[in-house]
């Protein structure tokens, strides 16, 4: 398979996925079987995760985390 950005290789990987809630809040989806380039890291969702992903986000309240994460914030002025 070739990336559709750059015509590089895809390998397949067990990667991570991030989506954006409604409320603008961050939901990492991981262990994702998906293909990434190994030139330029464009990723591509297999039709299955990416219909298993996008019915998640629909239901937020199927959303069920197994772990939280704490981000740090740094804001930069210009």
């Amino acid at each position: 398979m070739k990336c559709f950005e750059c015509r590089g290789v895809m390998r397949e990987v067990d990667g991570r996925v991030r989506m954006t809630r409604r409320d603008g809040s961050a939901v990492i989806f991981k262990d994702i079987p998906l293909y990434q380039c190994s030139q330029c890291g464009e990723q591509y969702i297999p039709g299955k995760w990416a219909e298993n992903i996008g019915e998640i986000m629909r239901d937020e309240s199927a959303v069920i985390p197994v772990e939280i994460l704490s981000v740090p914030v740094i804001a930069l002025h210009g």
